[in-house]
């Protein structure tokens, strides 16, 4: 069993390499070089086709998928204010990686695929319509976030600032404000203090 999980693994991250260099346009053969594994058959008993494997690296990529997995981790009661670090935490983490943010813009270049359309759709329903407007109504029935903005509208300029930095970070190569900054600033958005 351990072998097929680092077999997948190697074949992941080869179509990483390859997804964030070319986008979709990447063949297995490409994959499976860059995987390090003499045949593309081999990818093909893990990922039915290009479009299966295209969707789940994708998916690992998304920037919703990361703050999906903030909230799968996070232990019950945690403060709302630590929520904020551990969200920047894990966007520096993940898009530090310059492959992370090819793969986020090839994967938004290839938005009218009904394969990228529907992992974005499901993620944004799943993240943002319950957890993340959830996670700010806790924060403001607590008297932690502001009060004078709706729920779902701070949650999503959480997620569009963090989304905007990404993109400037993939442009310009690096960041005017650190990890720290970040954190201190998007409290400071939803404190209003």
């Amino acid at each position: 069993m351990e072998d097929k999980a680092s077999t997948r693994d190697q074949i992941m991250a080869g179509a990483r390499r390859m997804f964030a260099e070319k986008g979709f346009r990447a063949s297995m053969r490409d994959i499976a070089q860059a995987a390090g594994i003499s045949t593309t058959s081999l990818i093909f008993w893990y990922f039915p086709d290009k479009e299966a494997l295209w969707s789940a690296v994708i998916q690992e990529a998304s920037p919703l998928e990361q703050v999906q997995h903030v909230f799968d981790e996070l232990p019950p009661g945690t403060d709302p204010a630590s929520l904020v670090s551990r969200l920047v935490s894990v966007y520096f983490d993940v898009y530090g990686d310059p492959d992370n943010r090819r793969i986020l813009f090839q994967m938004l270049s290839h938005s009218s695929q009904d394969s990228v359309r529907d992992v974005l759709r499901r993620q944004l329903t799943r993240v943002m319509e319950q957890e993340m407007a959830d996670w700010v109504r806790r924060g403001q029935q607590i008297q932690a976030f502001r009060q004078d903005v709706p729920a779902d509208f701070l949650a999503q300029a959480v997620l569009g600032i963090l989304f905007a930095l990404v993109t400037r970070w993939h442009v310009e190569g690096h960041l005017p404000w650190d990890q720290d900054d970040v954190i201190r600033l998007v409290n400071r958005l939803l404190n209003d203090r």
